[in-house]
């Protein structure tokens, strides 16, 4: 019995329909929260946002994706993104300021002239200004006797006695605080330059 064509032609149209569907159907592979490795044609809802892999049946990996990232987790990105920023920017202010060390000093002698050669400027405005404070704490001392005289006698101290004394308070306060921001910057001249002399030896004597 001669077979019917279009029965043939049926038939091999369903088994390469079959064999396009086999080859079409997707695997995936994916992982758990306890570690353990998945395979099927569907991620479960509860693992779509976790790292996966779609592979053929060969088992040749098509195409993989990262785990979904959290709040969390790209707020931790983004901190440790500037915290290696800002070590990169300090080591290379580290690295250029050795270099102007090395290029400006010969010796640890030099740190120590030019360190004196800078103090002399805020050592001698101090100079200057004690004994400015000295006359104006001497006028405020004359100026509150007067004060205390006039008390003592029952009379009403002038205005412009009150007024000069208030001005000699405001010309002593601001005498001094000259002077202890005059000393605050010798300290930090000693500490930079003594900075500056340990760091020439670290590098002088490797």
């Amino acid at each position: 019995m001669r077979a019917n064509p279009f029965v043939i032609a049926a038939g091999l149209a369903f088994v390469l329909a079959r064999a396009d569907a086999v080859v079409a159907a997707k695997i995936f592979k994916w992982t758990d929260e306890n570690g353990v490795t998945h395979y099927g044609e569907v991620i479960p809802p509860e693992y779509k946002d976790q790292a996966a892999q779609e592979m053929s049946r060969q088992g040749l990996t098509i195409r993989k994706w990262d785990a979904a990232v959290t709040p969390e987790q790209r707020k931790a990105t983004e901190t440790k993104s500037v915290r290696d920023r800002e070590e990169k920017q300090r080591e290379f202010e580290q690295r250029r300021r050795d270099l102007a060390l090395i290029n400006t000093y010969t010796s640890a002698r030099e740190i120590d002239e030019h360190r004196d050669r800078t103090l002399q400027l805020p050592v001698q405005a101090i100079q200057g200004l004690e004994p400015r404070l000295k006359k104006a704490q001497q006028r405020l001392a004359s100026l509150q006797q007067q004060m205390a005289g006039l008390n003592t006698g029952g009379k009403r101290p002038p205005h412009g006695l009150e007024l000069d004394l208030a001005d000699q308070k405001s010309e002593i306060d601001t005498i001094q605080a000259e002077i202890e921001r005059h000393k605050a910057e010798i300290e930090l001249i000693k500490v930079k330059y003594e900075g500056d002399r340990k760091r020439y030896l670290e590098l002088t004597q490797r």
